[in-house]
């Protein structure tokens, strides 16, 4: 059976780039997609034994969405695994989140997701089969202690989880799984620059969890948004 062809967003660095290494690692073809250079996390798959190819894509643009899974369809074929993962945070004072930092949220965090999507599932809905994985955030989900700074970031990944489990209703019936993770903090450079000297999970704790979920092992699990807070003590 030859390797799944996956799609991995906001791959150039953090969460993304450890997603990448690890599908890579269970055998997949990883396609690495980021608005700045992926290359570097590519060669580094590759030299670990995997397959890798970098693409440059703004998610938060159809058309450079569109162009970077055909390139992907036109190098291995039909995309079978995707995770949206790429980000955006914004973080500060809800009277500084002025009309542009806010629809900017919204363009990566949710409009990019949809966009990647759609892509993906002109593939897996042939196939009838397919997986995506979305990386939501705690800070998205109800009832869990919100950070302050962050309403920006906490709407749009509530509405990212609200989106996973509309669209698991959608596609289920068609072979497709969607599920959604929402990770307390992690030690990536985004939280760096948003909160210096905070703490977090290992990238490649999170990257696990995913790759799990993206797996045949997971196939049972559906319509879920996973809560990961890392592993005790962090």
């Amino acid at each position: 059976m030859s390797p799944r062809v996956t799609v991995v967003t906001g791959a150039s660095r953090g969460v993304g780039a450890a997603c990448a290494r690890a599908l890579a690692a269970a055998g997949d073809r990883v396609a690495l997609l980021a608005r700045g250079s992926c290359e570097p996390v590519a060669e580094a798959v590759r030299a670990a034994g995997g397959q890798a190819l970098a693409l440059s894509a703004d998610v938060a643009d159809p058309e450079q969405v569109r162009a970077a899974f055909a390139a992907v369809r036109e190098a291995w074929g039909p995309v079978e695994v995707l995770i949206n993962n790429a980000a955006r945070l914004e973080p500060g004072p809800v009277a500084q989140l002025t009309p542009e930092r806010w629809r900017g949220l919204w363009e990566v965090n949710v409009s990019g997701p949809l966009y990647c999507a759609q892509e993906a599932l002109r593939d897996m809905r042939a196939q009838r089969r397919g997986v995506i994985v979305n990386v939501a955030s705690v800070s998205g989900v109800p009832g869990i202690e919100k950070l302050p700074g962050l309403v920006g970031y906490a709407a749009t990944k509530g509405a990212l989880i609200a989106f996973s489990e509309a669209l698991a209703a959608e596609v289920g019936p068609e072979g497709v799984r969607v599920v959604c993770v929402s990770p307390g903090s992690v030690a990536t450079p985004m939280l760096a620059e948003a909160a210096p000297g905070a703490r977090g999970m290992h990238p490649d704790d999170l990257a696990r969890t995913v790759a799990f979920l993206a797996s045949d092992a997971a196939r049972a699990v559906q319509r879920t948004n996973l809560v990961v807070w890392g592993p005790p003590g962090e």
